[in-house]
């Protein structure tokens, strides 16, 4: 499993696979659209109470460690 930020995790992903990760965001994270941009962006810090549960998902779904600055 390799560690990526969330900004690299975005990058990395297909149109397909980013408008999957924005509907986890809405749907589980309770976050609009604008906001989920802006964190996946990199332009805001993600909340420490939504971490585990973007981390999780990241961890499962794409094999990923979410590394957080």
């Amino acid at each position: 499993m390799k560690e990526q930020t969330l900004k690299e995790l975005w990058a990395s992903l297909d149109p397909n696979e980013q408008a999957n990760m924005l509907r986890f965001f809405g749907a589980k994270l309770f976050v609009a659209p604008p906001t989920a941009i802006c964190y996946l962006r990199g332009y805001r810090p993600m909340p420490i109470k939504k971490r585990p549960a973007l981390t999780s998902y990241a961890a499962k779904t794409y094999a990923v460690k979410l590394k957080f600055s």
